[in-house]
């Protein structure tokens, strides 16, 4: 057995099979990175395993250190009540066990580099100023996790050369992905390119689709899908960065996404810069 504790991912959980597939793909490429057992667990219980089911697992495989990764996009709910609540129910159940907990995947600089990838594989860079860059969610009540999907969607839109960005959810909070979609075609809007800040296959993207076709049998507008991120590797790598500082400790304020630690395209030079003064330039809308 490896000194390095285990890796444990929580999930949301999904009805959609491919959802799970996509899970169980990712654990592969995990299991290939990592020299310690992965596992994952899923939060709702139309999916298996739960927490306590894989945390059980993992102690009879001989485990006696665990990190749990909440495998979340945003902290939304269940980041922030259900997880915690699974992760303290297994600390109580098994007080043998050494837990470490990490963090939501949040908006991490690895994430937006597979986004850039997913835009680029279907917006010709040369006619993005006259592109909406559409990014969607599911949608939650809390307004801490919709308003970190508002800061990646200008994020995002600021590093791929878009200079018309909409944020728009599935469901439970404003504004709808058809109200977005039908608002940019009112305002003269021909091509949006709709990217779904999703990690696994389910509801949202089929709700996007659904959206898309009507609104653009309504009003002649081109809806481009961009997908969503999906069992890639770079997801592997941030699960891995979330786990190394749920061990190691994080001592960053707002930096995730700072021009100087992370090379961003057009502001590579900043990295590692002297931020005192900044450099001079200015981001000017064509």
């Amino acid at each position: 057995m490896t000194a390095l504790p285990a890796l444990l991912t929580i999930a949301h959980g999904t009805r959609d099979p491919r959802g799970a597939e996509e899970m169980a793909t990712l654990l592969s490429i995990l299991r290939a990175r990592h020299a310690a057992p992965v596992a994952n667990s899923w939060l709702e219980d139309f999916a298996a395993p739960s927490v306590d089911e894989a945390v059980a697992g993992l102690i009879a495989e001989g485990v006696t250190r665990i990190v749990t990764v909440p495998f979340l996009n945003l902290g939304a709910y269940h980041a922030k009540t259900d997880v915690p609540n699974a992760v303290a129910a297994a600390r109580q159940d098994h007080p043998d066990l050494m837990v470490a907990h990490g963090r939501v995947l949040g908006l991490h600089h690895g994430l937006f580099a597979l986004a850039r990838a997913r835009v680029d594989a279907v917006s010709d860079p040369a006619g993005r100023d006259q592109e909406v860059l559409v990014v969607a969610a599911s949608g939650s009540s809390d307004p801490d996790a919709n308003s970190d999907l508002a800061k990646g969607a200008r994020f995002l839109g600021e590093t791929t050369g878009h200079r018309w960005v909409e944020c728009a959810f599935a469901g439970v909070t404003w504004p709808r992905i058809d109200t977005v979609l039908r608002r940019v075609s009112a305002a003269g809007a021909t091509r949006a390119v709709v990217f779904s800040w999703s990690l696994l296959a389910g509801l949202l993207e089929q709700r996007v689709a659904s959206a898309a076709a009507q609104i653009a049998g309504d009003t002649g507008l081109t809806v481009v899908d961009a997908g969503r991120f999906g069992p890639d590797p770079l997801i592997a790598d941030v699960v891995l960065d979330r786990y190394a500082e749920a061990l190691a400790g994080d001592a960053r304020m707002n930096c995730d996404l700072c021009a100087y630690r992370v090379p961003l395209p057009g502001l590579e030079n900043r990295v590692a810069a002297p931020s005192g003064g900044g450099t001079g330039e200015r981001v000017i809308a064509p």
